[in-house]
């Protein structure tokens, strides 16, 4: 098996637009990995101490759940001992999958999670051997796995912003293999298990609207009504259940922690959190350009959805919020995959997109 990778349409450029953006590259490169050298550095992957962070509160509220407390009853004991803000209701986080989780008979919820994830590998396999070849695969699926392994590691599953992640990279890995209705379901499914997967809702919409395919676009609306809906309902349980004294976030969500913050969400994948964060300023930048070399629709899907969370965590999020890579983590996985026939092509472009050919000698 050779490592064979699919010319990308960076192999359409000319000498100098190769060598701009491969300076373009070097200087985002230099930016990154100064970045994650700097005292602006954002790492919290530190591990938490016991009892303590989402993933205790989220099997605590299970817990009391499974023993016949509602959802709301169950957070509203469990915040506010944790130092958990309770002021607003965006601390409040609406209940699937967690209630799901507590709902199913174990290992229903994991079960669940599993087969979403497993379908992503199934799929994102076909799209890069058709897309990428070979070496595309044997680049991209190894850090596909590592940002999908919690899904199997421990109590991990239960992090909406994996559940998030799982279905948006499903939807699009439905869209790469023609199973668009699919695609439309599970992109909604993401909605309702994080609401911050509505960067990539807006992405699928302009795209159903753009290529005019109306029914697709039915979907997305009809699904997003009934979502709407669904968080109407849980902003009305959360407020009897805030106080006056509650505490609130001493910061808001707009922060602008611009290249920092998403250099930390870039670093949510197993395989890259065994490395020091200087690593993700290299794989970044490539994961970047193989997204931008990945001219296909399936290739212009995820970029776009890519340059949504790029330009939304640029602008959202505090310092804390790192986990939330959960939910574009398998998205890098593919661009970084054509990321070496992206690099093979503009140096080619780049020493021979505009050569003078010689002139053919003269007929005898």
């Amino acid at each position: 098996m050779t490592m064979e990778f699919k010319p990308t349409s960076f192999s359409r450029l000319g000498r100098r637009s190769a060598r701009c953006v491969l300076a373009t590259l070097a200087l985002f490169t230099i930016a990154c990995v100064a970045t994650t050298l700097s005292p602006l550095v954002i790492d919290n992957t530190k591990v938490e101490h016991e009892g303590e962070g989402d993933i205790p509160l989220y099997w605590a509220d299970i817990k009391r759940m499974r023993a016949g407390e509602s959802y709301y009853e169950a957070l509203s004991h469990e915040l506010r001992p944790r130092g958990y803000p309770t002021k607003s209701v965006f601390n409040w986080r609406s209940p699937l999958p967690v209630w799901l989780v507590a709902k199913l008979p174990d290992p229903g919820g994991r079960i669940l999670l599993c087969m979403a994830a497993a379908g992503v590998l199934v799929y994102g396999f076909r799209i890069l051997e058709r897309e990428g070849g070979v070496g595309a695969i044997l680049v991209g699926m190894p850090l596909l796995f590592g940002a999908l392994a919690p899904v199997w590691m421990g109590d991990l599953f239960v992090v909406t912003e994996l559940w998030g992640g799982v279905f948006i990279t499903l939807s699009l890995c439905a869209y790469g293999v023609g199973r668009r209705m699919l695609g439309v379901t599970t992109g909604i499914a993401a909605q309702f298990a994080r609401e911050l997967s509505c960067v990539y809702t807006v992405v699928a919409m302009f795209l159903a609207c753009r290529e005019r395919r109306w029914k697709e676009l039915a979907g997305w609306t009809l699904g997003m009504a009934v979502y709407a809906a669904y968080w109407y309902q849980h902003y009305v349980n959360v407020q009897p259940w805030i106080r006056p004294d509650d505490l609130a976030h001493h910061h808001g969500w707009v922060r602008f922690n611009a290249l920092p913050f998403i250099l930390a969400t870039a670093h949510m994948n197993c395989l890259l959190l065994a490395f020091p964060q200087w690593v993700v300023g290299f794989y970044f930048p490539l994961a970047i350009l193989g997204l931008a070399a990945w001219s296909t629709p399936t290739g212009t899907r995820f970029g776009l959805t890519m340059a949504g969370y790029v330009v939304f965590f640029g602008i959202i999020g505090q310092s804390f919020n790192q986990y939330w890579g959960a939910l574009h983590a398998p998205l890098l996985c593919f661009g970084f995959a054509f990321a070496p026939g992206a690099l093979r092509d503009l140096w080619r472009a780049s020493q021979l997109g505009t050569a003078v050919q010689p002139a053919a000698a003269p007929a005898a």
